[in-house]
């Protein structure tokens, strides 16, 4: 703050009628509280100021002896915008600029009602500014954040000019701090978030387009430099503000402000609907019953189940099956409605699995990232036994919850001529997938010990886009030919060689994912932790590895 360049004495006179005149704003400002200050109260406090801008007449200064002549604009009935308006020449010649805790609201902060917070986080990755950073704390309690993490060097309230900034409200909202921002972004994902980057780029979503997901977690960008490249990546959506001026691109911590104002009026916007219309509640009928617990060992889609794999839908007493199942065993096949239970959020942009990386509308896929969690699946019958439906070609994870069974009926469910849209093509993109000798023994072996989802899994993975590494835990094979990959699944190995040009996959083999040190069994320096070393040893046993190769 810039020194006043008055003499002492003038200074001291200065500095008095200041100190009055800010503590009557303040009793002006409680006058609209539940106990406001007496009439008595305001005009001693007045009395005392008219006093001391009565005794600037005696200052040495000159700019100072003319602001004398407010006394007689001073009064009991004057607004507080008045006098607000009497100070300001008081505090230019003092050389002070107004700092955001001076600011007069007609209402005080409320320290006596129950916080309405809603599901969105702000994650604020290497910010420099801890001026921004306040600014932020200080938006996000009064839009009802949920949490706040300060990623990266980011200040924290710890930081002095934050604190100032903030005005107490890291007190009020919850914040942490972390070094890593993708751990932050993880952890939010695994909570059921979708991670919306605020960042100018072609590719983002207006806001003034943006459908919110029910949990939101803001990434908020350097000032200067926004979010690294690496991290935008992890973002389930890119938001960006309209802009109608020469400028593209706001103050972080206004565009903040704006980001949350229209979350939390749509927001507020839903939990109105929400609450005026009616509730839909489904109960599960039955629950699936599988060999695929992890979304990658489950195909794509039913119908490209060539498994054989047989599962099991056990019923609930309360679907009645003895009646409910009278005549379905005379289809071939049934209609599964059921719930994405994995599944606590929705993107209104997802990128299939086959095809190019491309996002579409999730309206356009079969993406089980929907705004009702609500899947749909056509399996072969293949017998009922009681409560008991047993089905093949399937696409469902073990445990799914049942809502509903339906025949297929092929002349009011069967369109062979209808346009497939974007999938038209995909077609003429599918790699052709053969096993050698060896990768089949591997297998049935594998299988034989209950694995039945390996061979599944590698069809699914290679026959599109087999190098895809942004969707696949896929890289170069080391010291082998330029068109040689590893695919990873789990803590297994499948060596594939790519022919682009015929569109064929040949895999080459398939190892154990361990090294031979972590597979020695009373080495008590390697964990266990999938509990299936004893597996890999018992593989190695029959089909000895060279390990050069890790």
């Amino acid at each position: 703050m810039p020194q006043s360049p008055l003499k002492n004495a003038d200074e001291r006179r200065l500095r008095l009628v200041l100190d009055v005149g800010h503590g009557l704003e303040r009793e002006w400002a409680r006058a609209a509280s539940s106990v406001p200050p007496s009439v008595g109260q305001r005009r001693d406090a007045l009395a005392e100021l008219v006093v001391a801008i009565a005794a600037l007449a005696d200052a040495e200064d000159e700019n100072l002896r003319r602001l004398a002549f407010h006394t007689r604009n001073l009064s009991i009935e004057m607004s507080a915008k008045h006098l607000a308006a009497i100070l300001v020449p008081f505090e230019r010649l003092n050389g002070k600029a107004l700092r955001d805790d001076e600011i007069l609201v007609d209402e005080g902060d409320r320290t006596d009602i129950a916080v309405n917070v809603g599901p969105m986080r702000v994650i604020a990755d290497n910010l420099r500014s801890a001026f921004n950073v306040g600014a932020i704390m200080r938006t996000a309690d009064c839009f009802g954040v949920e949490h706040v993490c300060l990623a990266g060097y980011t200040p924290t309230p710890e930081n002095e000019k934050t604190a100032r900034t903030s005005l107490g409200t890291e007190k009020s909202v919850s914040w942490s701090s972390d070094a890593n921002v993708h751990d932050v972004i993880t952890r939010a994902k695994a909570d059921g978030y979708s991670v919306i980057a605020l960042e100018t780029g072609r590719d983002a979503v207006s806001l003034d387009d943006f459908i919110w997901p029910a949990k939101c977690a803001l990434l908020l960008g350097n000032e200067r430099f926004g979010l690294d490249q690496d991290v935008l990546e992890k973002a389930d959506h890119v938001l960006k503000i309209p802009m109608h001026g020469q400028k593209n691109s706001l103050n972080v911590g206004i565009a903040c402000g704006i980001v949350l104002a229209s979350w939390r009026s749509k927001y507020d916007q839903g939990r109105e609907a929400n609450n005026n219309s009616p509730t839909l509640t489904y109960k599960a009928i039955g629950t699936y019953h599988s060999h695929a617990v992890h979304p990658y060992e489950a195909p794509r889609q039913a119908v490209i189940d060539e498994s054989g794999h047989q599962s099991k839908i056990k019923l609930s007493s309360d679907a009645q099956p003895t009646l409910s199942l009278k005549g379905l065993e005379g289809f071939d096949r049934v209609w599964l409605v059921y719930d994405f239970h994995h599944n606590e959020n929705w993107k209104p942009l997802v990128v299939p699995p086959r095809g190019p990386h491309v996002k579409r509308g999730v309206f356009a896929t079969r993406s089980p990232y929907r705004p009702n969690s609500i899947g749909l699946s056509c399996v072969e019958l293949v017998k009922i036994n009681g409560d008991e439906i047993t089905v093949t070609g399937s696409d469902l994870l073990d445990g799914t919850p049942i809502l509903d069974i339906k025949p297929y009926v092929a002349y009011a469910d069967s369109f062979p001529n209808a346009k497939v849209g974007w999938l038209a093509d995909l077609d003429q993109q599918r790699y052709k997938v053969s096993l050698t000798t060896a990768v089949d023994e591997k297998l049935r072996w594998l299988e034989g010990k209950g694995d039945k989802a390996f061979r599944g899994f590698i069809i699914a993975q290679l026959e599109f886009d087999p190098t895809d590494g942004k969707r696949k835990r896929v890289q170069p094979l080391a010291n082998a030919e330029s068109n040689d990959f590893t695919l990873a699944y789990r803590t297994w190995r499948i060596d594939f060689r790519v022919s682009v040009t015929a569109l064929e996959i040949t895999v080459l083999d398939l190892r154990s994912g361990y090294s031979e040190t972590e597979l020695i069994e009373d080495d008590q320096n390697y964990a266990d932790p999938y509990a299936d070393k004893a597996t890999h040893r018992g593989f190695l046993d029959a089909f000895p590895q060279d390990f050069r190769r890790d």
